[in-house]
């Protein structure tokens, strides 16, 4: 089968698995990556997070140099579905969010989003190992060693918005993206020429500033980074600006315009309960009061399990401080007397001085 009609069936099958999108690149290094990178570094806007090296963009930009095998890489995108905040309901519990990734469903409820595409692109690679005899192929799953987004962008899969994210035309940029080296030669496609025009809608949405100019990301700001990679205590001075997110963060994707045309169809807000997993909703104080054993029952094959039990009941101890809601304030005083975890003890502490202090949010 010559190149042209094997990427032509592989688009077919990638489709077929549950992608929404799937383009070819070639192997050459991303030099303009490499370079944004390893300025990010320097500037200091990646601290906190130790994996993120100056090793691991130099290996990330020549997968070729890595892999001499490898011909071209293959770009795939995964949607999923985004989540709208409920609004409060006076009798109901005091919700709060996650990041709608963090609720992908599998099959038979939420699923941590590396495990379901590692399986989709073993799938892919195994169908592809039935055409090509002798196959190499390395995959790439967010925490693999490769520059997603510059590869989805220079495979054609779409564009990196200004809140820096990868904006599909099939899903807009509620996608996971995935990467696949392989061993036999296809054919390229063209970048996406596309862009966000003169629209900044995603700056200011973003509360704490971490968007400090278009395409670039201040990590130590992030919501998401700050509920999910960060480790001890969150600065008090961002800690109003969290607002409700108890897991991650959507506002940037939430305000995009190109978003509200393509984004797949919301999740049903349904159950705040999380004794079956991640929900966009979530009741904060089950969540907060949770025990390592009931954590590690709800969340451990979900996107929540990488936060920790600590972390996340920390997450939940300052959201309960933003959402105001008095009915918090018995499980908040338990958490600040009996939490064993220092800092999520003295986050509880934070939200009841909240109440007495008259702070709260409007």
């Amino acid at each position: 089968m010559d190149g042209v009609a094997l990427k032509a069936e592989l688009g077919g099958e990638a489709r077929r698995l549950g992608f929404s999108a799937c383009g070819v690149t070639s192997t050459r290094p991303f030099t303009e990556a490499r370079e944004r990178g390893l300025a990010a570094i320097d500037a200091g806007r990646m601290d906190g997070m130790p994996w993120y090296s100056r090793e691991r963009v130099e290996a990330s930009a020549d997968i070729g140099a890595r892999y001499p095998w490898a011909r071209s890489i293959i770009a795939l995108a995964w949607p999923y579905r985004p989540a709208r905040a409920q609004e409060p309901e006076p009798d109901g519990p005091v919700r709060g969010r996650f990041a709608a990734y963090a609720c992908i469903d599998g099959g038979d409820g939420a699923v941590d989003y590396h495990d379901l595409l590692a399986e989709r692109c073993d799938a892919l690679v195994g169908w592809l190992r039935r055409r090509v005899d002798g196959l190499n192929a390395k995959r790439f799953i967010d925490h693999g060693w490769a520059l997603d987004r510059p590869i989805a962008e220079r495979a054609g899969i779409g564009f990196a918005g200004k809140h820096a994210s990868v904006i599909t035309l099939e899903a807009g940029s509620y996608v996971m993206l995935a990467g696949i080296a392989v061993s036999v030669l296809l054919p390229a496609d063209a970048p996406s020429r596309r862009g966000c025009g003169r629209c900044r809608e995603c700056l200011p949405a973003c509360p704490t500033g971490a968007i400090t100019e278009p395409g670039v990301i201040d990590a130590r700001r992030c919501i998401s980074y700050l509920t999910i990679e960060h480790r001890g205590s969150i600065a008090v001075e961002l800690r109003p600006l969290i607002g409700t997110w108890a897991f991650g963060c959507d506002l940037c994707q939430e305000a995009c315009p190109i978003n509200h045309r393509l984004a797949p169809e919301p999740l049903e807000v349904g159950t705040s309960s999380t004794a079956r997993g991640p929900v966009p909703n979530p009741d904060l104080v089950e969540c907060l009061e949770l025990s390592e054993e009931a954590f590690a029952g709800r969340f451990r094959r979900t996107a929540v399990w990488r936060t920790g039990r600590a972390g996340l009941a920390r997450n939940c101890a300052i959201a309960l401080g933003n959402a105001g809601d008095p009915r918090a304030l018995p499980a908040l005083q338990r958490t600040a007397e009996g939490d064993p975890d220092p800092v999520v003890r003295e986050a509880a502490s934070w939200a009841i001085a909240q109440f007495a202090a008259g702070t709260l949010p409007v």
